[in-house]
């Protein structure tokens, strides 16, 4: 048996495979999805140069989950993910969120792997975990993807949303002077609209009135750029306030997990941005954010592993579609 693993995002998509025997998946590649037309000739291209028969596929997209209708959110890809699976010659399919194949990939909290010997995840602040409550899986990309993970029993459950689209909440004279130029633009300002890549990039102009990529204004501020380290510590900061209201939300205390592929990049400026202040400053709760030990995600690819695992997830089990 043949599983293709896609974790389709705004700006890029990543592939693998796993085979029956295997331990986890192979040959995983990243793809940007600008350079194709539909998803349908990136996946037929992939399979044939590595010769795949493809029986089972797994699609995790940023984007709401609700039938086989997929609409990213951040990209110009639209398709039915069963006509894409019968193309592809799968006998089976299952569709999920993108943070859901995140959150996934990171169950080895919960089971007692050590995380100093995991290669996947960093230790940014040590804390004492509670182990009965969700871990949090938060991170911004092209959007700002949110996801918790309970864990129930031997096995762990996945509490999907849209954490990317909650109201946006400025703590500073800075954050509200982007919020209110955004305002302005879009009338609702979600969270992601701040805390990803096209949010770096807006902040970064409203402060400064030029335009820069994303990855430019990171390359800036980890060259010691004082108009670019503005911009990214305002993003990380606001990152910290949406990653402790989830917290708080959920009465998660096992951990946090910052993933998503910004942060990894910026990982130099995280200790001095003023993240880890930020999660703690919370008024009255303080005292419950400090306890939380925080994690950075750092394979850019694990995404293809909790998406190769949602197929053996016994609360997943009920979305895989067959097609024969």
């Amino acid at each position: 048996m043949t599983r293709l693993v896609v974790d389709i995002g705004g700006t890029s998509t990543r592939v693998a495979y796993k085979f029956s025997n295997d331990s986890d998946v192979k040959n995983a590649e990243q793809f940007l999805c600008a350079d194709y037309e539909v998803v349908d000739v990136l996946l037929a291209q992939y399979c044939a140069r590595h010769k795949l028969i493809v029986d089972e596929l797994v699609l995790a997209v940023a984007g709401p989950v609700s039938g086989p209708k997929v609409d990213i959110t951040n990209n110009h890809w639209h398709f039915d993910a069963g006509s894409l699976a019968a193309t592809l010659g799968a006998q089976s399919y299952l569709l999920i969120n993108d943070f859901t194949a995140q959150a996934l990939a990171h169950c080895n909290v919960f089971f007692g792997k050590k995380i100093s010997t995991n290669q996947d995840l960093k230790c940014l602040r040590k804390g004492k975990e509670d182990l009965a409550t969700p871990i949090i899986v938060i991170g911004p990309g092209t959007g700002l993807g949110v996801a918790a993970l309970v864990c129930v029993g031997s096995d762990v459950k996945v509490i999907e949303g849209e954490g990317g689209h909650v109201s946006y909440s400025p703590r500073t004279l800075a954050e509200t002077l982007v919020f209110s130029t955004l305002q302005k633009q879009f009338g609702h300002v979600s969270a992601e609209r701040i805390v990803s890549g096209p949010g770096l990039e807006a902040i970064y102009k409203i402060q400064t009135s030029e335009s820069k990529l994303a990855p430019e204004i990171g390359a800036l501020a980890l060259a010691g750029n004082g108009y670019a380290l503005a911009a990214v510590n305002l993003m990380l900061q606001s990152l910290a306030t949406v990653a402790a209201n989830v917290t708080i939300s959920f009465g998660a205390k096992a951990g946090i997990v910052i993933a998503g592929g910004i942060v990894p990049k910026l990982a130099p400026l995280l200790n001095s941005s003023g993240f880890i202040d930020r999660f703690n400053d919370h008024g009255r709760r303080s005292s419950y954010l400090e306890p939380i030990p925080v994690y950075l995600s750092t394979n850019p690819f694990a995404a293809l592993r909790g998406a190769s695992n949602a197929f053996e997830n016994k609360y997943l089990k009920s979305k895989i579609c067959h097609l024969v």
